[in-house]
């Protein structure tokens, strides 16, 4: 090789290090999650995966055994990705369920307050943790957390989950304002109908599956639910070194769902 190649390889490597990130995702075998893995690895992060279990023949750097819902247990999570790799420069939480009852008539209180403890306690602690981890590392990091259309929208079924997923925005906002003079970005991404397994489970518990997702996707402008990839890209765009300036959105990936739906 010629100096000139040599130099531009080298810059070429110094260039592919400065990119690399690494990057905690929880929820990380979820359909979603998953997606947001293979996307960040391809890009080249570092990816720590976090959830209950963990999913056969992912590319992580490693895996975290994480309950959300568990204080202390979510801190160690945060300490144990900064003592293997360093550093944390991102987190997107993905980890959040849906609930089992689709009536809020029919919801019992304990119900409500396990849902809101998952999707909006749960969002609140680790946020929480990853920001103190880089303001005492100086690290101009990002957090990406999830909503939802619901959140968006009177709605009619699974109240406990539609009002975690509006907590999660205040979460955001209260996070993105803090932050902010650290250089540290916060966004949220709230995707509409997604080729999910969570999907599947409202659908089923909805009656007739296929009916359901029939008539919700032509609810949609686009006329079709989301693919876990088009979301993966949302997050790779929000979690890029370059868009650290973006911060306090919330982006729907939802096929225009509130052109076709109203309130």
């Amino acid at each position: 090789m010629d100096e000139q190649g040599s130099s531009m390889s080298t810059r070429s490597e110094k260039e592919n290090k400065v990119a690399e990130q690494i990057v905690l995702v929880t929820g990380s075998s979820g359909g979603i999650g998953a997606a947001i893995v293979d996307a960040l690895v391809e890009r080249g992060d570092v990816v720590i995966g976090a959830d209950r279990v963990g999913r056969e023949g992912q590319d992580l750097a490693s895996f975290i055994d994480l309950d959300i819902t568990d204080e202390s247990h979510t801190r160690d999570a945060v300490r144990t990705v900064i003592d293997r790799h360093g550093r944390l420069d991102a987190l997107v939480h993905t980890a959040g369920v849906l609930g089992e009852t689709v009536d809020p008539l029919s919801t019992t209180t304990a119900e409500f307050e396990r849902i809101m403890q998952i999707n909006a306690s749960g969002t609140f602690t680790i946020a929480r943790e990853v920001a103190n981890a880089m303001l005492a590392a100086g690290t101009a990091g990002t957090l990406v957390l999830f909503s939802s259309v619901a959140a968006k929208e009177a709605r009619v079924d699974y109240l406990p989950y539609n009002a975690s997923k509006i907590a999660v925005l205040h979460v955001m906002w209260s996070f993105a304002k803090i932050l902010g003079p650290n250089g540290i970005s916060v966004n949220a991404v709230s995707p509409g109908p997604v080729n999910t397994e969570m999907w599947s489970q409202f659908a089923e518990q909805s009656g007739s599956a296929q009916a359901a997702r029939d008539a919700r996707a032509r609810q949609l402008p686009m006329q079709r639910f989301a693919e876990p990839d088009e979301v993966a890209r949302t997050v790779a765009f929000l979690t890029a070194v370059e868009n650290r300036y973006l911060t306090g959105l919330s982006i729907d990936v939802a096929g225009g769902a509130h052109l076709g739906m109203g309130t």
